[in-house]
């Protein structure tokens, strides 16, 4: 806006005002809203530094954006964050204006609180004066109606950055359900003398669940079931990662404990020091001979219910993968007789709850399998995850998978 010659101070700081505010409709950027915020400032109070704190939406109301202007760029004395301190954190708690100084740099100062729709605080604003008694009760008021004027402005800005994640959130999620989609088992292995079944059931949010069957050759085939710590993308690409890491190294005809070492390697060395694990039972099945060689790191134990009622639980093994670098893990081996009843299986199935805040527990799956023990294993899969939804009320909260080998 053009200066012309009658224009006195007042009304040129009016008419600086009205910009202000009128630039703040021009963007949905949170931090270019932020600043048209104290921009608009200048023009209300007179002040050697003016801070803007905004929180997130949510219940836990992290701050997300914290904006200073400073009236002379070279005598910046304090960070923003030490303001969050004192005064700022009384307004942010009370959502009510505070008078009073800050410390010996700061003589006078003002916080006000920006109250959105529903009386809701979305954030606060400082100004700081070098002098004693800049500021009076009218000044308050000056600036509680100034962040009155400017809350519609954040709170559009805020819904705007809440609709982006969301959407950003969703491309993600549905990026790992189609890298997870593609890397399950399109059917399960037909092999004589074993009728052979695994079901997963996705929850909304997609998590690290992960089972394969390998072929070896000479009636061998690798089995593996995996659990990566965490959900979404991330989660899947480590899935994907591991699928790609045990297909190379089980072809290799590697001891299994080679197998689990290289593996632990890869995933150690690739996730960082934000570290995820892998839990996984990983075995070969050698059809002939009805025996498994496998090796649980860490993975939930399976279970194997025999033909005359006993319960074994598959335990040993070794840690996680990626926990350590160099772990030692160790080779168990299952002879498995016709009627024998291996099951696999994920925390989604154990640890899914019901309203009372109890876990379905493995008591309840041991029970599932017993009563089914005569049955097929896709209709003990079906079932077991039945009878989780039963007792849990509602959709899974995880993904919950289960594998189930029989000895025919």
């Amino acid at each position: 806006m053009t200066k012309t010659s009658d224009e006195t101070p007042s009304v040129i700081e009016a008419r600086s005002l009205l910009d202000a505010l009128e630039a703040l409709g021009s963007s949905l950027d949170l931090n270019r809203t932020a600043d048209h915020v104290l921009e608009g400032l200048k023009s209300v109070l007179a002040c050697e530094r003016a801070h803007i704190f905004i929180r997130d939406r949510d219940d836990a109301g992290a701050m997300i954006c914290e904006r200073t202007y400073e009236k002379d760029a070279g005598a910046r004395a304090a960070t923003a964050a030490k303001r969050l301190h004192g005064a700022v954190a009384e307004t942010l708690r009370t959502g009510r204006g505070t008078l009073a100084p800050i410390d010996d740099e700061i003589a006078s100062s003002l916080a006000i609180p920006i109250v959105g729709g529903g009386g809701r605080v979305l954030g606060a604003l400082l100004v700081e004066a070098g002098d004693h008694d800049r500021y009076r009760d009218e000044d308050l008021e000056t600036l509680m109606s100034y962040a009155r004027a400017s809350a519609p402005a954040i709170e559009r800005a805020l819904l705007y950055a809440q609709l982006v994640s969301d959407r950003r959130m969703t491309g993600e999620l549905e990026v790992a359900r189609q890298v997870m989609a593609g890397l399950l088992p399109s059917e399960s292995p037909k092999l004589d003398g074993f009728d052979i079944a695994a079901v997963i059931e996705s929850a909304h949010e997609v998590g690290g669940d992960y089972y394969d069957f390998i072929p070896l050759g000479n009636e061998r085939w690798s089995v593996a079931m995996a659990d990566v710590s965490g959900k979404g993308a991330p989660a899947a690409l480590v899935v994907a990662a591991l699928r790609a890491t045990l297909y190379a190294l089980a072809k290799r005809e590697l001891a299994l404990r080679a197998i689990l070492q290289r593996a632990n390697e890869f995933i150690h060395a690739a996730t960082g020091p934000k570290a995820k694990y892998v839990t996984l039972f990983y075995a070969v099945l050698d059809t002939h001979a009805r025996r498994f060689i496998y090796i649980n790191a860490g993975h939930l134990p399976p279970v194997v219910l025999r033909r005359n009622g006993e319960i074994e639980l598959l335990r040993s093994g070794g840690f996680p993968l990626g926990f350590f670098d160099n772990p030692r893990y160790f080779e168990q081996f299952l002879q498995l007789e016709s009627g024998d009843l291996l099951c696999l299986y994920t925390d989604g199935i154990t640890e899914a709850s019901n309203a009372n805040d109890e876990d379905y527990g493995r008591n309840r799956l041991i029970d599932v399998l017993k009563n089914n023990q005569s049955a097929s294993s896709s209709q003990v899969c079906r079932a077991l995850l039945s009878d989780v939804r039963h007792f849990s009320g509602s959709a899974p909260a995880d993904d919950a998978t289960v594998l189930v080998i029989r000895a025919t």
